[in-house]
C-alpha cells in the first residue's frame, strides 16, 4: 500500500505542471484566435474564443480537484461535481451561443444540471466532515 501512495503522488506530481501547462497553452491559443476575429467575420472569430476561453474553465477545475486531492489525500465528491457541472454549463453556453443544440438537448442538459447540482447539494449536506462534527457536539 506504501508503494501505491507513492507512485500515486509521484503521477500526481507529474500531472500538476503538465494541466499549468496546458492552462498556458489554452491562453496563447486564446490570444491567437484573437487575429481570427480581425481575419474573418467577427462571429466565427467570436464563437471560436468564447469556446477556448470556456475550456479553461473546464481545465481550472480540473486542476483545482487534482490540489485538492493531493492536499487531503482523497477525491471530494463536490470537485467532481464542480467540473462536471462547468463542463456541461461550457456545452450548453456554447450550444445555445451557437445556435446548435434542439430543444431536447437543452431540456437533457438542464436535467443533467439539475441532477448533478442535486448530488453536489446531498454531498455537501452529508459529507463525512459534518458528520465528525456532529459527533463532537454530542
Amino acid at each position: 500500500m506504501r508503494y501505491f501512495k507513492k507512485v500515486i503522488e509521484i503521477i500526481i506530481n507529474l500531472m500538476i505542471p503538465l494541466i499549468i501547462l496546458a492552462l498556458m497553452i489554452g491562453i496563447s491559443i486564446a490570444f491567437l484566435d484573437l487575429k481570427m476575429i480581425f481575419n474573418s467575420t467577427i462571429e466565427v472569430g467570436f464563437n471560436k474564443l468564447v469556446a477556448n476561453i470556456l475550456s479553461m474553465f473546464v481545465v481550472i477545475e480540473l486542476l483545482r480537484g487534482l490540489i485538492e486531492y493531493f492536499e487531503v489525500q482523497r477525491l471530494r465528491l463536490t470537485l467532481i461535481a464542480d467540473a462536471a457541472l462547468v463542463f456541461i454549463m461550457r456545452e450548453a453556453m456554447i450550444g445555445v451561443y451557437q445556435r446548435y443544440l434542439q430543444f431536447t438537448e437543452i431540456i437533457s442538459l438542464a436535467v443533467l444540471l439539475l441532477v448533478i447540482g442535486g448530488i453536489r447539494t446531498l454531498a455537501i449536506t452529508y459529507s463525512p466532515g459534518k458528520a465528525k462534527e456532529g459527533r463532537k457536539d454530542e
